[in-house]
């Protein structure tokens, strides 16, 4: 403690670090881990994904439904483990795009990347057109809104988000706290209020043997996945968060934690109730609260489209930094926010749903493409860091049994259920599919011509962040210390 104590007095200043980084110009280690939290729960959006998911799992698993949550979770928390793996070691705002670039190599960053980029995307195209809907429905007190009311209010949903991502990190996730907050609490009250009615039975929750189906229990985590995907998106907060080895890890298991026991009881909930009334499709419907339902849905479903539109970003500001996309997607503003890239991808994922509602289509037509996008995105997205993983230990010299059984264990569970998905899509859903793997491969070549006609360029993909002089104790400043 002494020897610290006479660096702090003295203030020597360190003469081995620069002065910038690769991601210079964003406001450098403010946020904390609540923040990290924050922006991965927001993006999982447990409120929401209550009261529409565990109906629709139970009519595909039947009595299993409990145990696809359970198995989903299971995945999840080995993804984080493995996730915890990299962010222990790396910093950047690419998260799993940098690190299976870091693991794999250029080629493979780009695959992860690309299709990580595709997941976001998806989840905030659909959230913010499923949540304005509902919002617009409890504005015009009718069962479908028209049109133009529900034009007008992803409108001002799009701009409301694009206002608060360019306000800051801070401000964004804090304002993400507070509302999912509020709803995960309102939604857990729901869920105790109903096993008190129902009598705790839990019945449902006992896996029957006539239920029993291979494909159907794959198909129900399969679902159940995508009800957590975008726990990871607090890892891209890295180089803006105080202790980002510490936090950013720490920060996306604890997500994790919170987000499975809202759903494990969220989830009994809503099957004791099937179990009581088949015709229940939600907690707050079976008590007459269907207005309330919809409200906590379309609020959850906003934040989470804010969540997802922010991990976006960070993606593409890596990207940008590398010099594989434009440069305007890594400019900062003077308080150090990636401002320009933020506005682009909100207008693109604000046009798309006005587009389709002045076409005529519905919720439906565009759930088509992004139930894909989303599938696809993150099963890829998911099994490459896994993949990653041990090859990026052995290359440092770090490489136990331990930790290859761990990153293989969910590698080998995301290729079943990829495979299992792509088997099982059903005429009506392959334009869906084959458009999300149609962009995929358009962004994979795109990429990759870039790679080959920049030399040098390879050699940038998977850059991270590293500290500079302002971070250490004995800055001149002394602000970041």
């Amino acid at each position: 403690m002494s020897a610290l104590a006479d660096a702090i007095r003295s203030a020597r200043p360190r003469t081995d670090l620069g002065t910038t980084s690769p991601f210079g110009g964003l406001r450098r280690r403010h946020a904390r881990t609540i923040d990290v939290v924050a922006q991965s729960v927001a993006a999982i959006a447990p409120a929401g994904v209550l009261l529409v998911h565990p109906s629709a799992l139970y009519a595909r698993s039947g009595s299993f439904a409990f145990l696809d949550i359970v198995l989903t979770i299971a995945i999840v928390l080995a993804i984080g483990g493995v996730i915890g793996v990299f962010g222990r070691r790396v910093s950047s705002t690419g998260s799993l795009y940098t690190y299976t670039a870091r693991g794999l190599g250029p080629a493979w960053g780009l695959v992860g990347g690309s299709a990580l980029a595709i997941g976001y995307l998806s989840v905030a195209l659909s959230t913010l057109f499923s949540g304005s809907e509902r919002i617009a429905g409890l504005i015009s007190g009718a069962d479908s809104a028209p049109t133009w009311s529900r034009i007008a209010v992803v409108a001002a949903a799009g701009t409301v988000i694009a206002a608060v991502l360019a306000l800051g990190l801070r401000v964004s996730t804090r304002i993400l706290l507070v509302l999912e907050t509020v709803a995960v609490v309102t939604v857990i009250g729901l869920s105790i209020a109903a096993l008190s009615v129902t009598g705790w039975d839990l019945s449902l929750l006992v896996p029957r043997p006539e239920h029993f189906s291979l494909q159907a229990i794959t198909a129900g985590v399969t679902f159940a996945l995508i009800g957590f995907v975008g726990f990871e998106s607090g890892a891209g907060l890295g180089p803006e968060t105080r202790r980002p080895f510490a936090a950013v890890p720490r920060g996306v298991l604890l997500s994790v934690g919170a987000a499975a026991a809202v759903m494990l009881v969220g989830t009994a909930a809503q099957l004791s109730l099937v179990a009581e009334d088949p015709r229940a499709s939600s907690i707050a419907g079976a008590d007459g609260l269907a207005g309330f339902a919809d409200l906590i849905v379309g609020v959850s479903f906003l934040a989470c489209a804010l969540a997802m539109t922010n991990a976006a970003t960070r993606v593409a500001f890596a990207l940008s930094r590398e010099g594989i996309i434009p440069r305007a997607f890594g400019r900062t503003t003077a308080k150090g926010v990636p401002a320009a890239g933020a506005l682009i991808l909100t207008a693109v994922v604000t046009v798309v749903p006005i587009g389709v509602l002045a076409l005529g289509g519905t919720r439906g037509d565009l759930r088509l493409f992004t139930t894909a996008g989303s599938t696809v995105g993150f099963l890829i997205a998911y099994g490459l860091v896994c993949l990653a993983a041990p090859v990026f230990l052995a290359r440092i010299g770090e490489l136990t049994l331990r930790s290859a059984v761990l990153a293989l264990a969910p590698l080998l569970a995301l290729s079943t259920i990829l495979v299992a998905y792509i088997l099982g899509t059903d005429a009506a859903a392959l334009p869906g599919l084959a458009t999300a793997l149609g962009v995929l491969g358009a962004l994979v070549v795109a990429g990759g011509v870039r790679l080959l006609r920049r030399p040098g360029l390879a050699e940038r993909v998977g850059m991270h962040d590293w500290a500079v002089a302002s971070d250490t104790i004995a800055s001149s400043s002394g602000r970041d210390a």
